[in-house]
């Protein structure tokens, strides 16, 4: 069996080199090669030819009205005269929308505003609360020093009773 494998391997190998040379060929020959694949290349582009229209008469030259179908111009004009009033009723919309619409910015602006000024009277009315509290715990402070000065001797710092 080894004689076998080893003739098998050498048959293998020999098929190897021999596509490997017929491969390769001549220098000449891979020269002529790529000459031809450069000349593909470098080839100038044939200009392409435009395409005709499909509709290509009434597209550029309008025939005159007495020539073209009477029934096909008034379907043309009632179809036109239909794409003007969706427009016109479209246009109408949009005016009613944007006439809405700063109505409504309108509303919101002013409900900023009011809410702003709400925001600034709460704050000065609290800034007036603040101080109010501070002047009665002064004022208490300063009647509680009186009332333990007065009750230590100090009787110019008594109050006089008042009326009940």
């Amino acid at each position: 069996m080894t004689t076998i494998r080893m003739g098998t391997a050498a048959a293998v190998m020999t098929l190897v080199l021999a596509a490997g040379v017929a491969g390769a060929g001549t220098p000449g020959q891979q020269a002529r090669a790529s000459d031809q694949v450069e000349a593909l290349l470098n080839r100038p582009a044939t200009p392409a030819a435009t395409p005709q229209a499909v509709n290509d008469g009434e597209a550029h030259h309008r025939a005159d009205d007495a020539e073209q179908d009477p029934a096909e111009l008034r379907m043309t004009r009632a179809l036109n005269d239909e794409i003007v009033q969706r427009n016109q009723l479209a246009e109408n919309q949009e005016r009613a929308d944007q006439a809405a619409f700063q109505a409504e910015r309108a509303r919101y602006e002013l409900g900023v505003a009011e809410a702003t000024q709400a925001r600034l009277a709460y704050e000065e009315a609290l800034r007036q609360a603040e101080a109010a509290q501070r002047r009665w715990e002064a004022d208490r402070a300063r009647w509680e020093a009186d009332v333990r000065a007065c009750e230590a001797g100090d009787r110019t710092r008594c109050a006089a009773p008042g009326p009940r």
